[in-house]
């Protein structure tokens, strides 16, 4: 868990974000997160897991549009 809310994530986020902030974002958990980006289900519902290396890391823009926040924040 990341101790922050999904607000202050999204606020404070880059273009990207880790797997567990994005999960935050999402309301899951940091495990169901790993799980679902490795199955690719995340990308099935419009969000992108970009692999980085070792890294996974979330477009920032991808929560935004799926969440409906507005992407000028």
């Amino acid at each position: 868990m990341t101790g922050r809310t999904a607000a202050e994530i999204l606020a404070d986020a880059g273009p990207t974000v880790s797997i567990p902030e994005a999960a935050t974002v999402l309301g899951i958990s940091r495990g169901h997160g790993y799980a679902l980006a490795g199955r690719g289900e995340l990308e099935a519902v419009g969000v992108r897991v970009l692999r980085l290396g070792a890294r996974w890391r979330v477009p920032t823009a991808d929560l935004r549009r799926v969440l409906g926040v507005d992407t000028a924040a």
